[in-house]
């Protein structure tokens, strides 16, 4: 099930409105109905965000099997679905792994 479709689903099984997820996301309704028909990305804290409210596991929400194998094997399954990404995708996804290095920079100094 693609993103979009889950949010939609996790939103109808909480019986939360577009509207009143969107409130609480401090985002607008028409920017969600767009993430949830796969016409726009969601930043990573919006991905946050919808994990958090709907106590999910932000890797459950993307589908990310973290029991993939080894770490190389990880990476070259990464390499691999990216050659099929649009550029945007693939910026939208730099995005996410320069925040992550930053989280990831901010628990090695505390």
């Amino acid at each position: 099930m693609d993103f979009g479709k889950k949010i939609q689903l996790l939103r109808k099984n909480h019986n939360i409105s577009q509207e009143n997820l969107a409130l609480l996301l401090k985002i607008n309704r028409n920017y969600l109905s767009r993430i949830e028909t796969g016409k726009s990305e969601p930043t990573l804290s919006i991905i946050k965000g919808i994990a958090d409210f709907f106590k999910v596991d932000v890797a459950s929400l993307m589908d990310i099997n973290t029991n993939k194998g080894s770490d190389s094997e990880k990476i070259r399954i990464i390499t691999e679905e990216c050659k099929h990404l649009l550029s945007s995708d693939l910026d939208f996804l730099i995005r996410m792994i320069s925040v992550m290095k930053e989280e990831y920079v901010k628990k090695d100094t505390k």
